[in-house]
């Protein structure tokens, strides 16, 4: 592990390419306590407003971006891999338990293979991540003509968006791997803990699932979310998809971006804690 200091005396950690996959393993339900403390924000703008409002954020050409990783106390990291365990020995357990209990964070329960103030801890913790940035990269937005319409590019870790197609003018996100997210609107954060600041965010999601997912069937559930940070000279992007076939975990892609502004050089904006 390198620490050191950009130009502006802020603290950037270079991780190793394993941090990432680590960081994936470790979250558990951390970021989902993250974002499903996130609702809509009263009813969906107009399409067409909302269209303008993120078409805003978008960048012309290539930009800056830092990868931000969440950091996890060694306690959490331990609960979370119990957590783990529990859902491989058991998944249609979870499963069931999960769609018993929609819309956020499941309520303990004995089989999670933690005691219940252990399991109310993770979900504290949960709720007020530090993350840390990883890496910084280059990510790319390619528009189709005068269409509303841009492709992204990305290399290394920002693979997952690779390829992944923003269209607003048809309303949806298409991912070569997840496809089709449509638009569902916009929200914004209802819990002072969450971080990052979004001042509000769109919101493209899908999920499908043939047959049972537990035996033999599939299952994917992907989400996309990009908006406003802090005051508004910066943007935010969030990418998740999750693939399961017979009950095995296939895939697990997880990317949280902040934009580097336009002329603020390599160093980013401060780590957020």
């Amino acid at each position: 592990m390198f620490r050191r200091r950009d130009a502006r005396g802020l603290r950037v950690r270079d991780a190793p390419g394993g941090d990432l996959s680590r960081a994936l393993q470790l979250r558990g339900l951390a970021l989902l306590v993250l974002l499903a403390a996130c609702v809509p924000a009263g009813a969906r703008a107009a399409n067409a407003t909302l269209a303008d409002s993120i078409a805003a954020l978008i960048p012309r050409g290539d930009v800056t971006v830092e990868i931000l990783l969440p950091q996890y106390t060694p306690k959490m990291q331990e609960i979370a891999r119990k957590i783990d365990d529990a859902r491989q020995a058991n998944p249609r357990f979870f499963q069931e338990w999960l769609a018993k209990h929609p819309g956020g964070p499941p309520p303990w329960n004995p089989v999670f293979g933690v005691s219940r103030p252990e399991y109310e801890q993770y979900m504290r913790d949960g709720r007020n991540p530090v993350f840390e940035v990883g890496s910084r990269a280059r990510l790319g937005f390619q528009r189709d003509g005068r269409a509303r319409r841009w492709t992204l590019r990305g290399w290394g870790k920002l693979a997952p968006l690779d390829h992944v197609v923003i269209d607003l003018d048809a309303g949806r996100v298409v991912s070569p791997r997840a496809g089709v997210l449509p638009l569902l609107g916009r929200s914004a954060p209802s819990d002072a803990g969450v971080q990052l600041k979004w001042r509000w965010y769109a919101v493209w999601k899908a999920q499908h699932v043939i047959g049972d997912p537990v035996h033999g069937g599939q299952a994917l559930q992907a989400s996309f979310h990009v908006g406003p940070l802090d005051d508004g000279r910066t943007t935010g992007m969030y990418w998740t998809m999750r693939r399961y076939n017979g009950g095995r975990k296939l895939a697990d892609e997880f990317l949280l971006l902040r934009f580097v502004p336009a002329g603020a050089g390599e160093p980013g904006a401060k780590p957020v804690r």
